[in-house]
């Protein structure tokens, strides 16, 4: 009874803290190709939001209105981080956090740290070229998808100017950072799953810049036909997006979290 009292009880910060420690030391702890397949996996399976806001457009964009179209999308975007987070592939927007801290603690070295930021990264790139492939040839190959939806999408993730997209995607990383956080200090899974629901969702509705799941959307609308999207937008998109990211979850999150947990004990 005891126990189940324990198990029932939040989560101190300090406790918090030490499990973040402990899961980023596994991740530098890891060999590089466990560390590069796992994040592949992540970077396509994090498609899948971009697959069903797909759906939802080709299905009913010319019956809806602009606004409720945009709600749907938003509805939508949580899918694939739920696939990710909730089985444990290696997504780089959570480990701008939980790699940051090992570093902050001196138990690791900058140099390492990019080697986890490095492979994590390309692995989630690689994963959502294959994925972004892949779902533009299978939407030329089927009449339930309308291929004007890679416009639709390369469209809303360039609306903003340079500025806005730079402070956009320091939001997602802060977002994604609090996630990140938020789901070591959840003991149960529907937690999670809520935890992950609720903050996508707010990247999704606020068209929050996520370096990751953005880059889906971007390659989809480079390698589809009859859109505007060129190579410069896709590489710009990412370094704005990867910039932002990183300092909103190892500055506004890893950096904060550890100094405020540490000066208070």
């Amino acid at each position: 009874m005891t126990h189940h009292k324990d198990q029932d009880r939040p989560k101190s910060d300090r406790q918090i803290l030490s499990e973040q420690m402990d899961e980023s030391l596994r991740e530098y702890n890891r060999n590089n190709r466990s560390l590069l397949l796992s994040s592949m996996a992540a970077g396509m399976e994090i498609g899948f939001s971009v697959f069903l806001i797909a759906a939802f457009y080709s299905h009913f964009h010319a019956s809806i209105s602009h606004q409720l179209m945009y709600l749907l999308a938003a509805l939508s975007y949580p899918v694939g981080f739920m696939l990710v987070i909730i089985g444990r592939s290696d997504l780089f927007t959570e480990h701008t956090t939980l790699a940051i801290l090992p570093v902050l603690d001196r138990r690791k070295s900058f140099p390492q740290l990019l080697r986890v930021w490095g492979l994590i990264y390309s692995g989630n790139m690689l994963g959502a070229i294959v994925f972004s492939a892949l779902f533009v040839q299978f939407v030329d190959m089927t009449d339930r998808f309308d291929a004007s939806v890679f416009t639709y999408y390369g469209e809303k993730m360039l609306a903003d100017g340079i500025g806005g997209q730079f402070l956009g995607a320091i939001f997602a990383g802060w977002l994604m950072g609090q996630l990140a956080w938020m789901v070591t200090s959840s003991a149960e899974t529907i937690s999670r799953i809520t935890v992950v629901a609720i903050i996508t969702f707010v990247i999704g509705l606020g068209g929050l810049p996520h370096c990751i799941a953005g880059a889906v959307g971007m390659f989809c609308a480079w390698f589809a036909k009859n859109t505007t999207v060129g190579l410069l937008d896709v590489l710009q998109f990412l370094a704005i997006a990867t910039t932002g990211n990183i300092i909103g979850g190892s500055i506004f999150v890893g950096r904060v979290k550890y100094s405020s947990i540490r000066h208070s004990h």
